[in-house]
């Protein structure tokens, strides 16, 4: 059997320490608003940390195979009860192993109409938007509280003076609310990316700001910057539901929007940049206790 190239005997206090800076790396993307100079400085150190973090998360297994046991472990049965096992010796490098689990995960999320569910990658007329892989920036991002909230993929491009944002999440994760919680996520970015770009129009978010006299003229700035958001939906492929990538059409009340359009447009395929986005994992796995 194969051994670990990051197996290390000291590997509890390399995983303490890579969880410490993993969550001040968290806490600096947190504090750091959507599309600020420092934001992509921020998501860079962030996806520096998680590798590091999930490297000393690694360097408990002396064996490929231990690392392949514990994966397929975690790997609920089929439907019909039966699950077929790699030969877990027979891996030589962790990258293997990792690729074959996906592929069995990704077998059970979607099922057998995996190829039917997916929409094709590729932009579609008239969209502009996240046209350009290299100009658009996508991180998940937890919304609310622990408990209640909800984790979403956040992409954001600017283009032709207007700032496109696209909210990618699973079928169901936004449950009965789903209207509101969209629309209260897409505020928040909005006013904190408005506040960011001009920092003079903060009064008007604070609570009756917006209906003060004395901001008249700080309420146009924060209406005009909010008149260049333009906001997505993507929702992730689950078995026998079909991938959906739409424009939200939402009007401004002067600090949020209000009545999200779900038929506003309905795209038949995929930005490429979305694509690989969202098939960029969530977060390092996590690992039991010692």
């Amino acid at each position: 059997m194969t051994a670990n190239p990051l197996y290390a005997t000291n590997w509890s206090l390399r995983l303490a320490t890579a969880e410490a800076e993993y969550a001040n790396a968290q806490a600096r993307c947190a504090a750091t608003a959507l599309g600020a100079p420092g934001y992509q400085a921020a998501q860079e150190h962030l996806a520096a940390t998680r590798a590091a973090l999930k490297a000393a998360r690694l360097a408990r297994f002396p064996l490929i195979a231990d690392y392949a046991a514990f994966l397929f472990a975690d790997l609920p049965a089929d439907e019909d009860g039966f699950s077929v096992l790699p030969d877990f010796a027979a891996f030589t490098s962790l990258a293997e192993a990792e690729a074959a689990y996906e592929r069995a995960r990704q077998r059970q999320r979607l099922g057998l109409l995996a190829q039917t569910s997916r929409l094709q990658a590729g932009q579609p007329p008239g969209l502009t938007a996240f046209a350009m892989a290299d100009e658009v920036v996508s991180t998940w991002r937890h919304f609310g509280s622990a408990e209640s909230g909800i984790t979403c993929l956040v992409s954001f491009h600017e283009s032709a003076g207007r700032y496109h944002v696209c909210l990618a999440h699973h079928w169901g994760r936004l449950h009965r609310q789903s209207n509101e919680a969209f629309r209260r996520i897409a505020s928040q970015l909005a006013a904190e990316s408005i506040q960011l770009l001009a920092p003079e129009t903060a009064p008007v978010f604070e609570p009756g700001g917006h209906h003060q006299a004395r901001n008249r003229e700080l309420i146009r700035t924060a209406n005009t910057l909010a008149g260049k958001f333009r906001f997505y939906r993507h929702l992730l492929p689950e078995q026998s539901l079909r991938e959906e990538f739409a424009f939200v059409e939402m009007g401004w009340n002067g600090t949020a929007f209000v009545d999200p359009d779900w038929s506003a447009a309905l795209y038949r395929s995929l930005p490429e940049a979305l694509y690989l986005a969202a098939a960029t994992p969530q977060s390092v796995p996590s690992l039991p206790e010692a």
